[in-house]
């Protein structure tokens, strides 16, 4: 008698991303979480056939990454949902609730496993941050343990019947642990990332990996006891029942296997780049969730298959996309008919001519600089037969790309990861942070990501009141490592010169701007309400160099500081790492009176210290406003107009300093009408990013008079910005103004006071029919089209 086969029972669609992450109660219910932000609820009718969507879960404002569930107890009745994410939160949920009833600031980076713990309401977590955390409910907001021990990100997490608790990481490494926090056997073995663990007996368990095997293990000797092949490809799920008869694992490979006895039982092809997660359910079924966003379960019970009709669609849905896999994978490039890299002294024809070589028996693709003259290497290329796996890994952490990019002759290149989910302005701006570069390079480093990788989708999409600069509820510079969905490494060259207006070493005030925005998408609708935009991030070492050589040259004796007390200054913008003491603020209030031609590395540590709610409570007084107006004067230097503008901005981020700007907007609106020139591209983005950010702030302010005052500065403002940043923010402003003006009468004087204006209309409608080489995503463009809808 033929065993019974798996086969599709039902599909469950309703996420707009990959499902990341799976869990399930003990009655059935699915949990599933995604990149689209969000969980999902999945209640199953009697007789587990179908689910239906019983609840959306939000609170995450980055990909939601990691489930887990905690079944009612007599202690803890609720049944209640863990989720975590990248914005390295967790948050809680009682079962039927669609927003968290806690929220956690779990970890310092993306939690990307959590896994229900062995005692009554407890959990455990991982992190990219290199540590594994375990929770209890009794005190939620401090963890009960914290795991230290792996060198790259802890993928994996789970807590063994004994008691003792497994983590698994991109360092290759297993580590077991006592419930006290001592490692008791750091198990070497697989030969890439660990990605899950899955417990079989009280100290027996199985972990999966990038290098496409499983192992079993015991927890107590710390030996392997078997290693299990039969994927092809990257291992990322794994589910077992606690005795071990029962093993399915789902990897890069397309597929879900079961395994019975170290044995591969039966392989379940899906149509779709990549099943994420896998998990056993009470009844036997399987539920795996995948990259093209749906969640499937299939069934060993031919009463839960599904019908006949629908078996015969998905064999043929399989074949569909088998065929088109074989196609693109068997281009059949004749490798040794290419040219060899021997070749690679003869020009290009044009710049940007890419040409595929032979390079050591393996197809790789350059492109022909005409400013450099030279070929320089993109990458492997992909698809080739044979080739590696498309997945690759840095620091632990797997990306769509890892450049390489070669800053000076003799030093080795330096590395420059990047998702096609990414930003590219934002992803060039902490490759130039992470390395201490010039902001010179901002533009080159993004715009030859642009052209090395393919567009980023848009994530505000589905997101309403999704904050246009990353689809998320907030813009902060450089938060979050990208997602782990990858496709094939390309390895490239960016040749860069010296700084040719600063030189090399020179300081740069507030030489890190705030990278250009992610949606390619904008609509009015999306236009965040409530949340400011922060300037952040600086060189401290070379700040303090500055401060150290300008104090050098102070005469007054009230002027100058000590070499220690320059370097305290420097603690305020970290506050976390400092007790509040008040010599340092009037340490720094010193420093503020400079003379102005001395003045802007003081400036550039202000703006960055305000962030931070203590320093934010005592420098935002009225004593700041005489300094912040002194250089805001027509006649300001540039660089401290520059800086003072992006302190503004960021003084809204907490309660004191907003009120500060809200008190005083008036004296900064008339300054800034008064500028002769809006000066540089950095000056125009600070003062927009201002008006951005002093809007938003109105909101809370009932002063039909201040916000026209606000509308008529940007009307008068508008022409004078040329670049395309700075227009963008300024449109978001404006935008920002209509839809949060909920009074008819006055958002109908406001339509008014714009369409009055000839030269503000046609401004925004040549934006809107213009697409511009610094705004190649259309932002500008998008951004107009919405605010004529919303003006019309």
């Amino acid at each position: 008698m033929d065993k019974t086969q798996y086969k599709l029972s039902c599909t469950l669609v309703g996420h707009g991303e990959d499902v990341r992450a799976i869990a399930n109660f003990e009655d059935g219910t699915l949990v599933s979480a995604s990149r689209d932000k969000t969980a999902r609820v999945w209640k199953p009718n009697r007789e587990s056939i179908e689910y239906v969507e019983s609840n959306i879960l939000h609170g995450h404002n980055n990909f939601v990454s990691s489930v887990c569930v905690l079944n009612p107890t007599e202690k803890y009745p609720s049944s209640l949902i863990v989720t975590g994410s990248n914005d390295k939160h967790i948050c809680i949920y009682v079962l039927g609730e669609s927003e968290p009833m806690r929220k956690i600031l779990a970890h310092k980076d993306t939690v990307c496993n959590l896994r229900a713990g062995v005692d009554e309401g407890t959990f455990l977590s991982s992190s990219w941050d290199l540590s594994a955390k375990l929770w209890s409910l009794d005190d939620i907001d401090n963890a009960k343990l914290i795991l230290h021990g792996h060198t790259l990100a802890v993928w994996c997490v789970a807590d063994l019947p004994n008691k003792t608790i497994v983590t698994g990481s991109a360092d290759k490494f297993v580590i077991v642990w006592t419930r006290d926090g001592k490692q008791l056997h750091k198990l070497d073995g697989h030969t890439d990332c660990v990605r899950d663990i899955a417990a079989i007996k009280d100290d027996e368990f199985l972990t999966c990996a990038n290098d496409a095997t499983i192992k079993h293990w015991d927890a107590i000797s710390g030996t392997c006891l078997g290693t299990y092949y039969g994927h092809e490809n990257y291992i990322y799920g794994i589910s077992a029942t606690i005795n071990g008869t029962i093993v399915v694992t789902s990897g890069e490979d397309k597929t879900i296997r079961v395994w019975k006895n170290g044995e591969v039982d039966q392989t379940l092809t899906l149509p779709t780049s990549s099943v994420w997660c896998v998990t056993l359910l009470p009844n036997g079924d399987i539920a795996a969730g995948s990259s093209d966003g749906i969640v499937r379960v299939f069934s060993a019970n031919p009463d839960r298959w599904a019908s006949t009709e629908i078996l015969k669609m998905w064999d043929q849905l399989i074949i569909d996309d088998q065929l088109k896999s074989e196609a693109e994978s068997n281009k059949n490039i004749k490798i040794n008919e290419l040219p060899t890299v021997s070749e690679l002294g003869r020009p290009g024809n044009r710049d940007g001519q890419t040409k595929m070589f032979n390079e050591n028996g393996k197809a790789v693709v350059y492109s022909w600089s005409a400013n450099d003259q030279q070929w320089i290497k993109i990458g492997d290329v992909i698809g080739e037969p044979g080739g590696n796996s498309s997945k690759q890994l840095y620091n632990g952490i797997e990306y769509d790309y890892v450049f390489s990019v070669d800053i000076q002759d003799g030093v080795p290149p330096l590395k420059l990861p990047y998702n096609k989910t990414d930003d590219p302005w934002v992803a060039a701006q902490k490759f130039i942070h992470d390395n201490e570069l010039s902001q010179m390079f901002l533009d080159q480093v993004a715009n030859f990501i642009i052209k090395n990788s393919t567009p980023a989708p848009n994530f505000a999409a589905n997101s309403q009141f999704a904050d246009p600069f990353t689809g998320g509820s907030r813009y902060i510079p450089g938060s979050g490592l990208p997602n782990a969905r990858t496709t094939p490494t390309a390895t490239s060259t960016v040749t860069t010169a010296a700084d040719p207006f600063t030189g090399g070493n020179r300081y740069i005030p507030g030489a890190s701007q705030m990278p250009s925005p992610t949606s390619s998408n904008i609509s009015a609708s999306y236009i965040p309400h409530g949340h400011y935009l922060k300037l952040e991030q600086a060189n401290l070492t070379v700040i303090l160099e500055k401060l150290k050589e300008l104090n050098s040259k102070q005469t007054e004796s009230t002027l100058k500081l000590s070499d220690e007390q320059l370097e305290s200054v420097l603690q305020l913008v970290n506050t976390e790492k400092t007790e509040n003491n008040p010599e340092i603020i009037n340490n720094f209030w010193q420093l503020l009176n400079w003379p102005s031609e001395c003045v802007f590395p003081v400036l550039d540590i202000a703006r960055l210290a305000v962030l931070h709610k203590r320093v934010n409570d005592e420098l935002c007084t009225d004593n700041l406003m005489p300094i912040i107006m002194r250089h805001l004067g027509a006649d300001a230097i540039s660089a401290n107009q520059m800086l003072t503008f992006r302190l503004l901005a960021n003084m809204f981020n907490h309660e004191r300093g907003e009120r500060l700007n809200l008190m005083h907007n008036d004296d900064v609106l008339n300054a800034l009408i008064q500028l002769k020139t809006l000066g540089s591209k950095n000056n125009q983005v600070a003062i927009s990013t201002y008006m951005l950010n002093l809007i938003v702030g109105l909101n809370k302010l009932n002063d039909a008079q201040v916000r026209t005052r606000a509308l008529n500065v940007m009307m008068n403002i508008l022409p004078s910005l040329k670049e395309s940043e700075a227009v963008f923010r300024l449109l978001v402003a404006l935008g920002t103004l209509l839809l949060t003006t909920y009074d008819t009468n006055e958002r109908l004087e406001l339509i008014s006071t714009i369409k009055k204006s000839t030269v503000t209309i046609n401004l925004i409608n040549g934006y809107s029919n213009h697409l511009s080489m610094s705004d190649p995503l259309g932002k500008v463009s998008k951004c107009s089209k919405d605010i004529i809808d919303l003006i019309a």
